[in-house]
């Protein structure tokens, strides 16, 4: 059922839970931040039962805690909550991939083909600014969806899903204090074309490799020691360097 045919409280709901889990995951809502109903009708102009079914919805998702009857807020995020959802994601997307690349079929390999392209030219091209870092999010998300996409198991994917935003809401999170020393780019080259060739065992441990990176610069971020000084980007690559995964 698609979310026209549910009506237009069930459509409303659906448009603010989105909206307010994107402005948690990029950082704009911070953890520990009040949500309270009034303020949220303001700032986004839904409802109050849309909102609290958003909320509510997020909740399960664990990306906001409910306080008893005094509300809602935007969960808190942890070193330790970083390195055990790091290390939840490679497994899932280990398993994912795995399962994935024996069973795709050709419009498999064209999608991985189109996504791929699509965020290798964003990679490799000029405008690397912090204007492309929303589209490059949706192309890096899009390409690694379409890397799994074939594994056959919708749990499977609802799963890797829901630990893949938890992953990122900490990774964009980090952002504000470090931009990794990576060629993003490179990695993705090679996951490409392990998918493309059924390598299924180098494959997995390029995602493997990739995931764990993104992992342990995010705990580095977040210790309290914070990441070492100086650390920069790799050249031609230093607004997309710190990106996910």
């Amino acid at each position: 059922m698609n979310a026209d045919s549910q009506g237009p409280e069930k459509t409303i709901a659906e448009r603010a839970y989105r909206t307010i889990r994107e402005d948690i995951v990029s950082g704009i809502l911070k953890p520990g931040e009040k949500l309270k109903i009034d303020i949220l009708r303001k700032r986004y102009g839904f409802g109050a039962a849309p909102l609290r079914e958003a909320l509510s919805r997020l909740s399960g998702d664990h990306l906001v805690n409910v306080i008893g009857q005094r509300g809602f807020v935007v969960a808190p995020i942890s070193v330790h909550d970083a390195a055990e959802i790091g290390d939840l994601r490679k497994l899932l997307e280990v398993e994912a991939l795995s399962r994935s690349i024996p069973r795709g079929d050709t419009a498999w390999e064209e999608r991985l083909i189109t996504t791929y392209h699509r965020l290798s030219r964003l990679e490799t091209g000029e405008d690397q600014g912090i204007k492309a870092l929303d589209l490059w999010e949706k192309h890096n998300s899009a390409f690694h969806d379409a890397t799994v996409s074939a594994c056959g198991s919708a749990w499977l994917l609802r799963l890797r899903e829901q630990l893949f935003r938890q992953h990122e809401r900490y990774r964009r999170f980090s952002r504000i204090k470090t931009v990794w020393t990576r060629n993003i780019h490179a990695e993705h080259e090679a996951l490409f074309e392990a998918a493309m060739a059924r390598d299924v065992e180098k494959a997995a441990g390029i995602i493997s490799v990739h995931v764990q990176r993104t992992t342990d610069a995010v705990v580095a971020a977040l210790s309290p020691a914070g990441p070492a000084d100086g650390v920069t980007a790799t050249a031609g690559h230093a607004a997309l360097a710190d990106a996910k995964p």
